[in-house]
């Protein structure tokens, strides 16, 4: 049986209409072209950070200029660099101290940037610099280090500032080549109308049981969620955002016209997201990186929690047109049965907006001390999605700040954007950029930055990304940080693969030869299907909700109200406002089964075309139908003339 396509106002636009349609930018616009290295406030910052490297390096070398002891002198070439107290102790106990010195040091530093913890790397500095003084006890150190060590360590720091200079004239000499380029570069997006993508293919009905099945289950059950890792990328707050977003993307491109056990899962993962286990972290991190006793998870920092929250909300009222969370205290962050810390949706996202003020750069931190440009442009989203459905004014009052630093902190001489940035320090981590941490934010940029995210765009696909002639993709992935780590299991959690977050981006921009190249790249390697069950949202989609939300039609069309868990799966649900759309499937067997519908014209009697079956709506306009599911099950509603 075939269903009958309708010519709803909301319907699929064939891929073949796309090029008519207008674009959303003239022109993609050049990087701007930077004077020094860094902005004023990341200077500033580096500024503070190299005199106290200076401060610790007089200190550190004070020993040898006073002739003191040979354990002070130990001692104080092991605070200018890791291990090099042992080294000046020599023999080959002391090579192997520093070999452990220096393997401890670079094993902090990666747990300073995972869990902030600041004083980590002091900590193990001046910890070995009191082993290597304690093992020379009663013996004089090698002479020739006395200088050796202090000269090598300003040569090192010599090379790092040569390094930076020529890194920056590289990355302007870059810039001006990409500027040449974007100048006869077309902008990829296109101003078209929101419309109903077909129904889930069989991969994607497969991916959204699986999502269902985690998030029906009681909120307080963790069946199929991975709690192996706390800290990082696998942690639950992601798995269930990314959830959480991708039933919202679906929901607006293939399910607008579905409520029932869609929204339930909906509700039940935001309560997930507020339950203890989720935010546990951050009491300890907020202790051991901000030195603050804090059991409220979104008062201070945190936006890999608060900001990603909110877009969960604004994405779930948009796609749904519901408004669950409002009321005070119905986003409760609960630590134990005294202590509690009740918001609603608005007040949630008013601390977000504090954040955002506290900071003079106007971002604010996910671990303590260090910003991440995808979780503020995420969070920026959270309170632009608010504002455009409550009519509140939140982006206003954080300001033009946030644009002034992604242009004038964040961005580099060659377009790229800086990913992880110390608070208090100002220098970046540059394993975290590369295709997934820079791509990542792409979608993001679309709904305030549309000609920003066209540049950012273009400058990924010159340096990371293309289509090689014969249609397969061409990508290249940085040997270190997020582009070839697996803090998850890419299997289990497709979203965490950069090559996932490619395709996200080129969707939303709707790049359909990179879109066509990337989805067989990763079939290729994760098998068939996996690209399409992973791809919720089309061209436009984060930028339509935020900035168009849900289109009339949809918002008061019949609906699907209700369907039983797993015995029907909804594939499709679309309404051009009088009609409605339906491909169901069964979850298992042939089943028969009761659905509801809501939002049906009082009294008005409905046809279902593929089946000639007639039906009034009662005056409250609700209807219960049963229907009978062998396989894939179109049903067409229509109101009887």
């Amino acid at each position: 049986m075939t269903a009958r396509t309708l010519a709803f106002e909301a319907d699929f636009i064939p891929q073949d209409a796309v090029p008519s349609l207008a674009p959303l930018v003239d022109r993609i616009p050049p990087i701007p072209e930077r004077k020094t290295v860094h902005g004023p406030l990341t200077a500033r910052r580096l500024y503070r950070f190299y005199a106290m490297l200076g401060l610790v390096f007089l200190i550190g070398v004070a020993p040898m200029l006073l002739g003191m002891s040979a354990q002070w002198k130990a001692f104080g070439f092991g605070l200018i660099f890791p291990g090099a107290g042992f080294l000046y102790a020599g023999d080959g106990v002391g090579i192997l101290g520093a070999a452990l010195s220096m393997a401890a040091f670079a094993v902090i530093m990666f747990i300073w940037w995972a869990r902030g913890v600041i004083l980590a790397p002091p900590a193990v500095l001046v910890g070995t610099a009191l082993l290597s003084a304690a093992w020379i006890e009663g013996r004089s150190g090698i002479s020739w280090m006395e200088w050796a060590i202090p000269a090598a360590v300003l040569a090192l720091h010599g090379w790092f500032a040569l390094g930076r200079r020529k890194g920056f004239a590289a990355a302007k000499a870059r810039g001006a080549q990409l500027n040449t380029i974007l100048a006869k570069t077309q902008p990829v997006m296109r101003d078209a109308p929101i419309t109903a993508e077909p129904e889930m293919p069989l991969s994607q009905v497969a991916e959204f049981r699986r999502m269902m099945d985690l998030a029906l289950q009681p909120v307080d059950s963790w069946n199929g969620f991975s709690t192996e890792d706390t800290w990082q990328d696998g942690a639950l707050r992601y798995q269930i955002c990314t959830m959480s977003w991708n039933l919202s993307l679906g929901q607006y491109t293939r399910l607008p016209a579905f409520h029932g056990y869609l929204n339930t899962a909906q509700e039940n993962l935001i309560r997930k997201h507020i339950d203890r286990k989720t935010w546990n972290y951050w009491y300890w991190e907020s202790l051991w990186g901000n030195f603050k006793i804090e059991k409220n998870p979104v008062t201070i920092d945190n936006i890999m929690l608060s900001g990603f929250l909110g877009v969960s909300l604004g994405l779930f009222e948009t796609a749904s047109g519901t408004s669950p969370f409002t009321a005070p205290g119905s986003l409760t962050f609960r630590w134990d049965e005294k202590t509690a810390f009740p918001y609603s949706h608005e007040s949630m996202l008013e601390e977000v907006v504090k954040n955002f003020k506290r900071y003079d750069l106007g971002w604010f931190p996910c671990e303590p001390r260090w910003i991440y440009s995808m979780c503020n442009l995420v969070g920026r989203t959270s309170l632009a999605l608010h504002d455009a459905r409550h009519g509140t004014d939140m982006l206003a009052r954080v300001g033009d700040r946030f644009d002034r630093t992604m242009e004038e902190e964040m961005m580099m001489a060659d377009g790229r954007i800086k990913v992880c940035t110390s608070s208090p320090f100002g220098f970046e981590v540059p394993s975290l950029s590369g295709l997934f941490g820079e791509t990542w934010g792409v979608r993001f940029m679309t709904p305030y930055d549309p000609a920003g995210a066209e540049r950012l765009w273009e400058v990924m696909k010159q340096d990371f990304i293309s289509v090689k002639p014969d249609g397969s993709l061409d990508f290249r992935l940085l040997p270190l940080g997020w582009d070839t780590r697996k803090p998850a299991d890419f299997s289990r959690w497709p979203e965490l693969n950069p090559l996932m977050v490619t395709l996200w981006a080129a969707q939303e921009m709707g790049d359909d030869r990179i879109i066509e190249a990337t989805m067989k790249a990763i079939d290729q390697r994760s098998g068939e299907g996996v690209a399409a069950s992973q791809s919720w949202g089309g061209r436009n989609t984060i930028r339509d909700m935020v900035n168009r939300g849900l289109p009339d039609a949809w918002a008061r069309g019949p609906i699907l109200a209700d369907a039983v868990y797993p015995d029907v799966i909804v594939g499709r649900a679309v309404t051009d406002g009088t009609a409605l759309e339906l491909v169901l499937h069964p979850g298992a067997e042939a089943v028969r089964s009761d659905i509801g519908l809501d939002r049906l014209v009082p009294g008005r009697s409905y046809r279902i075309i593929e089946t000639d079956e007639r039906f009034t709506a009662g005056l409250d306009g609700k209807a219960r139908l049963t229907v009978a599911l062998a396989g894939r099950t179109p049903l067409t509603i229509v109101p009887v003339a």
